[in-house]
């Protein structure tokens, strides 16, 4: 046998050597790692035993059964609740990582599961039984901040009071200058929520003279006013406020932003926005109001944005910050947009909207006059109200 002869030999050994241990090793691959890939159909059944953190179906259902299934954190799972099924809930761990209308399979502080929707309630009662399939990973997940988890409220963890209290000026279009601002609120106690303190001397400086006071209730704003010392207390004693008690089903309370417009409408600024944190409600209502005064999609997303960045240290420029954009400036526009799909929420898929070909000011316009039923004069006087 020559040379040549001996390397073909050789060759065709490693060959074969080389095929044995790819078959045999996705035999083994398949025997002892499938848990580190589930398969799409696992499934697991478990009755409702009450409500969550998060005032949704609990299930008894341990989150540990599922992730012996090597399923992790930013799964997705339909959920099958009597003739219902919610596709594309995402499993997380204490409702970190999720955006408006995001529905969810949540790890509970005590292990269990629970489904929900947030700004949507899921109901199912007690003693029904809900199955969940596993169907994916989302691609978004990874991509998604984690909220509370970079937030303190610790004044020197952040650059500036305005980042801190999550206070900024609202800009573009047509908007005057010194008119519109956003913020966390400025009526906590001291004692509960350290950044109401600085909203408060910001708002001051600002000249803020009227409050759009959005997750509040007349009632709860006067017993606010009556246990504080402040410049915000004061325009609240003063009667200079709205409260609409507008809450995470913001889009579905159309008498709220009605109220919440007119109470702009009727008063003299510069005007201040806030809900709880700044965040959710101050948003849309903030869009609303944004593109009504011509500003344009990158000055709608940047002031959308910010205020995440500010609350949870997230980096501009980031993979994070432009999913905030996405999963913000996108899904409030898509339903001002399309106020048709209101009651759909649980059916849009809402990874895959696109609000491109979407003209602001003429989806605001219509959203106006058309489902909140303002009259064209009314929408004109909010726009005297905060523009040039």
């Amino acid at each position: 046998m020559d040379v040549i002869d001996v390397m073909k030999s050789r060759s065709y050994a490693i060959l074969a050597g080389v095929l044995v241990i790819a078959v045999f090793g996705s035999v083994f691959a398949s025997c002892f790692w499938h848990s580190d890939s589930p398969e799409e159909g696992y499934s697991v059944t478990g009755t409702v035993t009450g409500l969550s953190s998060y005032n949704q179906p609990k299930l008894d259902i341990r989150a540990d059964d599922i992730f012996e299934q090597g399923i992790a954190l930013g799964s997705l799972f339909d959920i099958k609740a009597g003739d219902r099924v919610f596709e594309d809930a995402i499993l997380l761990n204490n409702y970190l990582g999720t955006f408006m209308f995001d529905k969810f399979v949540n790890v509970e502080s005590d292990g269990y599961i629970s489904i929900g929707c947030v700004g949507k309630l899921i109901s199912v009662p007690e003693g029904s039984s809900v199955t969940l399939t596993y169907s994916g990973t989302s691609d978004r997940y990874q991509k998604t901040p984690l909220y509370n988890s970079g937030s303190t409220d610790v004044r020197g963890d952040y650059a500036s009071d305005e980042v801190f209290a999550n206070f900024y000026e609202v800009t573009g279009g047509d908007i005057k200058v010194g008119v519109l601002y956003r913020s966390f609120s400025p009526l906590y106690s001291p004692e509960k929520q350290t950044r109401s303190a600085y909203v408060d001397d910001l708002a001051e400086k600002a000249g803020v003279e009227y409050l759009v006071a959005l997750s509040y209730s007349d009632d709860s704003v006067k017993k606010a006013a009556e246990s504080l010392d402040g410049y915000c207390a004061t325009l609240c004693k003063e009667g200079d406020y709205v409260a609409p008690a507008m809450g995470y089903l913001y889009f579905q309370e159309k008498g709220k932003t009605v109220s919440t417009l007119k109470g702009i409408m009727d008063n003299d600024g510069p005007y201040l926005v806030h809900c709880n944190v700044g965040r959710d409600r101050t948003g849309f209502v903030v869009l609303l109001l944004q593109s009504l005064c011509g500003c344009s999609v990158d000055e709608m997303k940047e002031c959308e944005s910010r205020a995440f960045c500010n609350l949870y240290h997230i980096e501009e420029g980031s993979p994070e910050h432009e999913t905030v954009k996405y999963c913000t400036y996108d899904r409030n526009m898509f339903l001002i947009a399309n106020p048709d799909r209101i009651p759909d929420i649980f059916d849009i898929a809402w990874d895959r909207i696109d609000v491109s070909s979407v003209d602001p000011y003429s989806a605001a316009y219509s959203y106006c006059t058309g489902y909140l039923g303002l009259t064209d004069d009314e929408v004109l006087k909010i726009k005297e109200r905060l523009c040039s």
